[in-house]
């Protein structure tokens, strides 16, 4: 047989006082929570307006080299023509002049372009056998001026094409057998056209 509890007035009262105030609190979470989510959806006021200066073009920088030529003068003997498929077989001794005259061709655009150009040397060159008794000259007449040794500074607007001498010497002064049956790769040596920043 089932019995009915029964709940005194006290109980039933304290009942009563709870459920307002869990739903109070309920309400004032879910609120909160609305507002948190939605911060991103008011809308504030907010105008722009586009330019009307049209547009700006880039520059150019570039560099390309025409066919080169060669010529070995010695010590004793005159500078003679050495063709590009027969320097393998050139063997060098102190006193030797290599030169290369070598048809260039320079393009800078620019409002405030200036670019320096070099012949960059490769290892080779820097820390190779024969690094210790070669010297190496660029001259470039009529572009830009020579600002460091085998640098030239070219400023504004130019389309020229030069002819850029680059001369390898073996110095007279190699003496007992300094650099004897060693090999430098004249691949190591790069023509390099660079924009300035200093």
């Amino acid at each position: 047989m089932s019995r009915t509890v029964e709940t005194s007035p006290a109980t039933r009262t304290r009942s009563v006082r709870r459920h307002p105030r869990g739903v109070a609190i309920l309400a004032i979470a879910a609120g909160t929570a609305l507002l948190l989510g939605g911060a991103g959806t008011y809308a504030y006021w907010s105008t722009e307006t586009a330019l009307s200066a049209g547009t700006v073009e880039s520059g150019d920088l570039d560099l390309t080299l025409g066919a080169g030529s060669w010529t070995l003068a010695g010590a004793l003997q005159p500078a003679t023509a050495v063709d590009e498929a027969d320097l393998g077989d050139v063997r060098l001794v102190p006193g030797d002049v290599l030169t290369l005259s070598q048809p260039l061709t320079v393009t800078l655009e620019g409002d405030t372009i200036a670019a320096d150009l070099t012949a960059a040397l490769g290892d080779d060159f820097t820390t190779g056998a024969l690094a210790d008794y070669l010297d190496v000259d660029l001259t470039v007449p009529g572009l830009g001026a020579e600002t460091t040794p085998n640098t030239y500074r070219i400023t504004g607007d130019t389309d020229a094409t030069v002819t850029a001498t680059l001369t390898i010497t073996f110095r007279s002064t190699t003496d007992q057998r300094n650099g004897v049956n060693s090999t430098v790769d004249l691949n190591g040596v790069a023509f390099a056209l660079s924009q300035a920043t200093s």
